[in-house]
């Protein structure tokens, strides 16, 4: 090429240099002004739910004409803009580093009124920042409920998720949406079947995943977190011994750790892939598997180029008394928080599952079980996290308990989650309320930071068009000034001045 180039012509050598575009086209398509600001999602949803829905109303000539005679002024559009990068800057300065979970139970009597009647838990669901599903509740065909009659769902299944709108609502609340699956797709059985190879555990992980994910997209929801359950447990030969006291193994357990972070670590890798966007991480029994066990197997992952966003550890009380009437010598503060400093320090969130079963060798007992001993069960294992100041990234309120140890086959009331304010009902809304007023508040650390009495979230939805809400949480009756300034430091306008109660508030701003 140089041999061709004319001798008067300077050459100027670039190898070894990136070169790419001087100028950026920075524009607007005028008939996409109103959806601006929509909610994200992947490119292809982006423009079949949001793009082409408002291009295609331009064909009504009236439509067009109102959108043209719209006017914005440059106050109004920098004013936005200021207030867009006030909240992203106070909300990462004050955001609380404890993520609140829930997921009722399975077949919860009155899951679906979380949805219809929401009053009923407005305080509780402010608190709540993800909405935690089971795959067989949302999952279609095989993966659904009305397939595995021994895990029903009650009314719990995916038809009628989408009926209350469930997914969209959640959207709406500003509660993000998982999905908990064993690494073996749904929940299916512990009896050995359906269970061949380890390969066919992956395959038949990826489909269940695959599954709940676009049944939730496609009914007005995003999944944002998956949480595989108890994949060594399950699967590694050795602890599924410990556990079950069977002898004869299924034909898909392995029988190595590394064995098992072959076919995690691929998992995880082909769904980063196709939903790069989704957090995976992963549930674990304790102490079954014990903290240096865990610490092994995130290394393993590791060394196999990949990390779990999360690790949820599932662990209660009477559990931990069982075995240790065994001789079995466990230290849970102790384990729990190196497990946790360990995970930190690997840039992975630890959560702790709040819970509670009455525990007796391998059985529950149901007579024995109801709401209020469930409530006091779950509320001792919240005190005891908050007196080890274990200080979990995520508190997950979560019931498990399956409805044919306690109330038969199909609808389950143990615990109930509905109302949250009757002091005579221990429901599970109740639960979070009272058990969040005591986690949140975790910190025996002395601080040379200002006291703070309130906490102001992440606004919903951000970006936003025409509106978007700012929510705040005091902590006790306070005098408020919540206004909005600009870059120079002037103030644009109030936003809200006078006395709030101790809660957690909403304002919506146009």
């Amino acid at each position: 090429m140089k041999n061709l180039i004319n001798s008067d012509h300077n050459l100027i050598d670039y190898s070894g240099s990136l070169i790419t575009s001087g100028f950026i086209d920075t524009h607007v398509h005028y008939p996409q002004t109103q959806m601006i600001g929509a909610y994200g999602e992947h490119l292809l949803e982006w423009l079949n739910n949001y793009t082409f829905p408002t291009e295609v109303k331009f064909k009504d000539k009236e439509h067009a004409r109102d959108v043209a005679n719209m006017k914005m002024s440059l106050n109004s559009v920098f004013r936005w803009m200021i207030l867009f990068l006030l909240l992203i800057l106070l909300t990462n300065e004050v955001k609380s580093q404890n993520q609140i979970w829930f997921t009722p139970n399975l077949a919860s009597v009155d899951m679906l009124d979380l949805f219809n009647q929401p009053e009923q838990w407005d305080s509780a669901r402010s608190k709540i920042d993800v909405f935690k599903f089971y795959t067989v509740q949302v999952g279609t065909g095989g993966w659904g409920c009305v397939g595995h009659p021994a895990y029903n769902c009650g009314d719990n299944h995916l038809d009628n998720f989408v009926n209350v709108q469930a997914f969209s609502k959640l959207g709406q609340w500003g509660i993000d949406i998982a999905a908990e699956s064993f690494f073996a797709g749904p929940i299916m059985s512990y009896d050995p079947i359906e269970c061949s190879t380890s390969e066919y555990i992956f395959n038949l992980t990826l489909d269940g995943s695959i599954n709940v994910i676009q049944n939730v997209q496609s009914n007005g929801g995003i999944v944002r977190y998956l949480a595989m359950d108890e994949p060594i447990r399950q699967w590694y030969s050795e602890f599924y011994y410990i556990y079950t006291g069977q002898t004869d193994p299924r034909p898909c357990l392995v029988d190595s750790l590394g064995s098992l972070a072959d076919h995690v670590a691929a998992y995880i890798q082909q769904m980063k892939i196709w939903y790069p966007s989704v957090s995976i991480g992963h549930i674990e029994l304790y102490p079954e598997v014990g903290a240096d066990q865990l610490k092994e197997w995130v290394i393993a992952l590791e060394a196999r180029g990949v990390s779990l966003s999360f690790l949820h550890v599932d662990v209660h009380g009477p559990r931990v008394d069982h075995y240790i009437s065994l001789g079995i010598n466990i230290d849970v503060a102790a384990d729990l928080a190196e497990l946790k400093s360990f995970l930190n320090a690997h840039d992975i969130e630890f959560g702790v599952i709040f819970f509670d079963t009455y525990y007796d060798s391998q059985y529950w007992e149901p007579d024995e079980y109801n709401d209020s001993t469930y409530y006091a069960g779950t509320m001792n294992w919240v005190n005891f996290v908050h007196d080890a100041n274990l200080k979990p990234d995520h508190s997950i309120f979560q019931s498990w308990v399956f409805p044919y140890y306690t109330t038969g086959i199909g609808p389950n009331e143990i615990p109930i989650n509905l109302p949250e304010d009757d002091p005579a009902i221990y429901s599970h809304t109740r639960l979070i309320n009272e058990a969040v007023s005591i986690l949140v508040g975790v910190d025996t650390e002395p601080s040379s930071d200002p006291p703070m009495n309130g906490v102001l979230h992440q606004n919903y939805p951000n970006p936003f068009n025409p509106k978007t809400n700012i929510e705040f949480q005091l902590n006790k009756v306070s005098n408020i000034d919540l206004s909005l300034y600009n870059l120079l430091g002037e103030k644009v306008m109030t936003i809200f001045k006078g006395k709030k109660m101790l809660d957690f508030i909403v304002l919506a701003l146009e």
